[in-house]
């Protein structure tokens, strides 16, 4: 092809991503919370505090809900003096469409079909949920960027690293060698799910045969995760993902654990329908009506199947990565039954390009199968494929809608009390207990903010409350089941322990004060 015209598309591509970016993006704060626990542990970084959080008393508390990588990028934009709301989505902006570039480059020179590589992107970009998480602070964006890094780097080393090995020893004149451990590190470390890119870096040379190449990488690669083990052990922090897998329901611990390998199998088919028959459905076909409250009839589990075997069929015929490829979209998908459901499709966003990628390249490979190859190189007759993007224009419209609109009253509410307790020089370093605390901290940063036992015991909640030195509670109504299910039934058996400061009208909300002596004296 020639490069003009690859500028041409490359340019055109570029601008349409930036303006899709922009017409998705919510400039608000995203309400799930952990964005903004995301930014204060950057803000912590950035100050020299370390990553974790300041309490009330100024004591450290080392944080490790989270791996630290995402946190550790955005410090590193805080102290170049980004530190805005805005400024963080546009690395997030800047990832994604570095993300699509790498992956436009590899399919297109795996394939030889530009036009069709980036039709491809392009209906990529349309997908909600993708732009949804591009346009919030969350890891996503920066985690996808660093698994096609690894990718890149292992098509890059068997391009120029690889073939033209003499030896076994021969990987470690490679600087893609060092490119993608460092890659696949960097994305285990913000999203722990990044053990499947490690597992493709392996799998990618076990099929060379480099057995060598293989035990360097897993050795390296253990040697780079060892730090942030060794930090945990030393703060005496244990990893929270084998409880968060045994767990029956997070959201209510009195449920206990799976006790059965019967109840762990009815767990892992349940995530599995969640993520992968309606996730990969929603994804690729985000104007397809997908039901996350009902289990998929046969005919819905068929279908969904036949789609995976696109997926892997396009990822077979990826050439020089189809192992590596391979790998990854498999280990995403045995992650995805190990963990808790409930989220619907959120946890496949990180891996949209990949499926839009293969899937669409499977297609392209059964088409060439029934036309005996007959379709040429670089065929523009394959930007056909954007007739695909007549029925994802409603959805995306969607989105915008919903990006753009100001929060629901009950959060406006929720924000107002945060940002008045705020300016009120008495209430400076008191210690609020919510359903939110990371949002409520994000617009009450002078306070601290602190969380409510999941417990339907009304002692046992308030005894933790008492230990905590809650000053305030919040009883909100931002829609989550353990406010009534929790705190509500407490506060109404020792209601005369929170006195009202301030009630806000349709829907209410309430700010009481919570008096330790009095319950100290029940």
């Amino acid at each position: 092809m020639k490069r003009s015209i690859l500028y041409i598309l490359a340019t055109a591509f570029a601008l349409y991503a930036v303006l899709i970016f922009n017409y998705t993006m919510d400039p608000k704060l995203d309400l799930n919370g952990d964005n903004a626990v995301y930014i204060q542990l950057a803000r912590s970084m950035a100050d020299g505090n370390g990553y974790g959080s300041i309490s009330a008393d100024g004591t450290f508390t080392p944080a490790n809900h989270f791996p630290p990588g995402y946190s550790t990028i955005l410090s590193i934009a805080v102290w170049m003096g980004i530190d805005t709301l805005l400024g963080f989505k546009i690395i997030n902006a800047i990832f994604l469409i570095l993300s699509m570039a790498g992956l436009i480059y590899i399919v297109s020179c795996i394939t030889r079909q530009t036009y069709m590589t980036f039709a491809i992107a392009t209906l990529t970009l349309l997908c909600p949920v993708l732009m949804h998480f591009a346009g919030i602070v969350m890891s996503e964006m920066s985690y996808m960027f660093f698994t096609v890094l690894t990718l890149l780097a292992l098509y890059q080393y068997s391009l120029r690293g690889g073939e033209n090995a003499t030896s076994q020893w021969s990987f470690l004149r490679s600087p893609w060698f060092y490119v993608a451990i460092v890659a696949a590190i960097i994305s285990y470390h913000i999203r722990s799910v990044g053990a499947a890119a490690i597992a493709a870096i392996i799998i990618f040379f076990l099929f060379r045969k480099e057995w060598v190449a293989a035990a360097g990488s897993t050795v390296g690669m253990v040697a780079l995760m060892l730090p942030w083990m060794i930090r945990n052990k030393m703060w005496g922090l244990e990893g929270r993902y084998l409880d968060t897998i045994m767990v029956v329901n997070p959201w209510r611990p009195e449920e206990g654990n799976i006790s059965s390998f019967s109840d762990f199998f009815h767990k892992i088919l349940v995530n599995l329908d969640e993520t992968v028959i309606k996730g990969f459905k929603e994804m690729l076909f985000p104007f397809m009506q997908i039901n996350y409250q009902q289990t998929s009839s046969i005919i819905a589990i068929i279908g969904g199947i036949a789609l995976v075997a696109i997926i892997f069929y396009g990822a077979w015929r990826m050439g020089r990565l189809r192992w590596a490829m391979m790998t990854f979209l498999a280990a995403n998908i045995g992650l995805f039954a190990l963990w808790h459901g409930g989220n619907g499709s959120r946890y496949v966003t990180p891996i949209v390009p990949m499926l839009y990628f293969c899937f669409y390249t499977g297609v392209y490979g059964l088409v060439q199968l029934a036309v005996k190859n007959r379709i040429k190189e670089h065929s523009p007759w394959l930007v056909a494929l954007l007739l695909m993007a007549l029925p994802m224009i409603a959805p995306i419209k969607q989105q915008h809608q919903i990006a753009k609109q100001p929060y629901p009253i009950q959060y406006q509410q929720y924000f107002a009390i945060a940002e008045e307790l705020n300016k009120r020089p008495e209430t400076i370093g008191k210690i609020v207990c919510c359903r939110k605390p990371e949002l409520f901290k994000f617009y009450a940063p002078r306070l601290n903010t602190a969380r409510y036992l999941y417990t339907t015991n009304a002692e046992e909640l308030l005894d933790d409350l008492a230990a905590k030195n809650v000053d305030f509670i919040i009883v909100d109504q931002l829609g989550y089941s353990s406010t009534p299910r929790y705190l509500m039934p407490a506060v109404q058996k020792y209601n005369h322990c929170f006195p009202v400061v301030w009630h806000l009208e349709q829907p209410d909300t309430y700010l009481l004060r919570f008096d330790r002596n009095a319950y100290s004296i029940k």
